[in-house]
């Protein structure tokens, strides 16, 4: 057999270039942060993200846009997940209050911002760090909450003891 018909059989031809690999990253976030589906002007089908409020940095609530079919449940059903692009961004939209009409209601307008991808990341996902922070804050580990709880309860079942031991001798 020739050598470039066996190439072109296993796949080795030379116009065909390698795939471009891109990375993805995936972020993770509660069904509640899901909006509803809507069709676009191009005929797809999206659906609306919301980003939780950050009250470290007295930010409100955001949202993002990405495909539907790029919004998968995880295998517990307790959550959501989607892949994006590593090094893409993401238009990030946020309502701002602009002023006050005549009836004295708020006035609002969105806002819309382009974040990298690996900051949007950081700001869906900020519950676990959240979450990490509290517990570096108290500086007990699990285990250390455990003992100081057992020993709350056997002094309060030592202060009882003694306050029936008390009464017993008062009523005798």
């Amino acid at each position: 057999m020739d050598k470039e018909l066996l190439d072109i059989l296993q796949g080795k031809d030379e116009t065909t270039e390698p795939k471009k690999e891109f990375k993805e990253i995936t972020l993770k976030f509660g069904k509640g942060c899901v909006g509803d589906e809507f069709q676009g002007k191009d005929g797809n089908s999206y659906i609306q993200i919301m980003i939780p409020p950050n009250e470290e940095v007295k930010q409100p609530w955001q949202t993002f846009v990405v495909k539907a079919n790029q919004v998968h449940e995880n295998q517990y059903g307790k959550g959501m997940w989607c892949k994006l692009p590593a090094d893409g961004s993401t238009t990030v939209t946020k309502s701002v209050a602009k002023g006050v009409d005549e009836q004295g209601k708020t006035i609002w307008e969105n806002e819309k911002t382009k974040i990298p991808n690996k900051e949007l990341k950081a700001m869906v996902e900020s519950y676990k760090s959240k979450d990490k922070s509290q517990d570096k804050s108290q500086g007990d580990s699990l285990l250390d909450k455990i003992e100081k709880k057992a020993h709350q309860a056997s002094e309060q079942n030592k202060s009882i003891e003694h306050s029936q031991n008390k009464n017993r001798n008062t009523t005798r």
